[in-house]
């Protein structure tokens, strides 16, 4: 469909199990799309999480955005599930749309699946933004883990929504955005849960600190001063793995830093994106 801006909007699912939601965009005036974004959402999200970042790209190239396993209109096959699993989805899905080489944007699960990605399948990656995201667990959040998913499984996405949602934001924004709570908080709960649950298994077995040299892209790492989830460290970690890579740490920023400073997440995205090789 055209949408009024005249800008080209399809959305579908991928042919190929597990059946994937994607949505693609742009470029928003017509005409050639010089670069494709591909978008990839954080644990518990889908692909609004991406929706004003979306109408901006859509300036610059063709924007697909598309739900996880278990998240938004996506299958959710048995789990557990694997980093490589998800990785190689994503793949299905580039290769589907014809829309490789991507510049691969993931912020969380999608900054480790991006990873992922760029290792088992380099030649569909341009280059990679890695947002608030790590490449492993200390023993300690490992443990974690898997006590969220005996929480879970004790008492459903209802028993670990609000700890989530700490997590992503501050406590001041938290005061100031009560709709925003609500609205996520009413996206954690509509995945299915055993899907969240088997993403929570990928995640927790993440593993590429020692394979990072190995990517060989134009690499852009975010962090939020204020995450608990991935702190500033793990994103330094992978800025010193990958040769070459920026890293730019945003003040006042959590876990979903693109929600939190959206105007911030964007500048230091144009910036790079400005440096890039047209």
């Amino acid at each position: 469909m055209t949408s009024d801006t005249g800008k080209q909007d399809i959305s579908g699912l991928t042919r190929c199990a597990p059946r994937l939601r994607y949505q693609v965009r742009g470029p928003r005036h017509g005409g050639v799309a010089h670069r494709t974004f591909v978008l990839a959402h954080a644990l518990g999200c889908d692909l609004t999480m991406w929706d004003a970042l979306a109408d901006h790209l859509a300036e610059h190239g063709r924007v697909v955005r598309y739900d996880q396993r278990g998240h938004g209109g996506s299958e959710a096959p048995v789990g557990p599930y694997t980093m490589a699993e998800l990785a190689d989805d994503a793949a299905r899905l580039i290769d589907e749309l014809a829309v490789g080489p991507v510049v691969w944007i993931g912020l969380s699960m999608g900054g480790m699946i991006g990873q992922e990605l760029a290792l088992r399948h380099p030649q569909k990656v341009l280059a990679l933004v890695l947002a608030n995201t790590t490449s492993a667990y200390p023993a300690e959040a490992q443990a974690g883990w898997v006590q969220r998913i005996a929480g879970i499984e004790r008492g459903g996405l209802e028993a670990i929504v609000d700890g989530a949602l700490q997590r992503w934001f501050h406590e001041g924004f938290h005061a100031e955005h009560p709709e925003v709570m609500a609205h996520w908080r009413a996206r954690v709960l509509s995945c299915d849960a055993s899907g969240y649950v088997a993403c929570c298994q990928a995640i927790a077995g993440v593993n590429t600190t020692a394979r990072l040299p190995r990517i060989a892209v134009p690499t852009l790492v975010i962090a939020g001063a204020l995450d608990q989830g991935t702190p500033p460290e793990m994103a330094r970690a992978i800025a010193q793995g990958i040769p070459g890579a920026q890293l730019v740490v945003l003040p006042v920023a959590s876990h979903l830093s693109v929600l939190e400073q959206p105007f911030a997440f964007r500048a230091a995205l144009d910036d790079w994106l400005r440096a890039l090789p047209a």
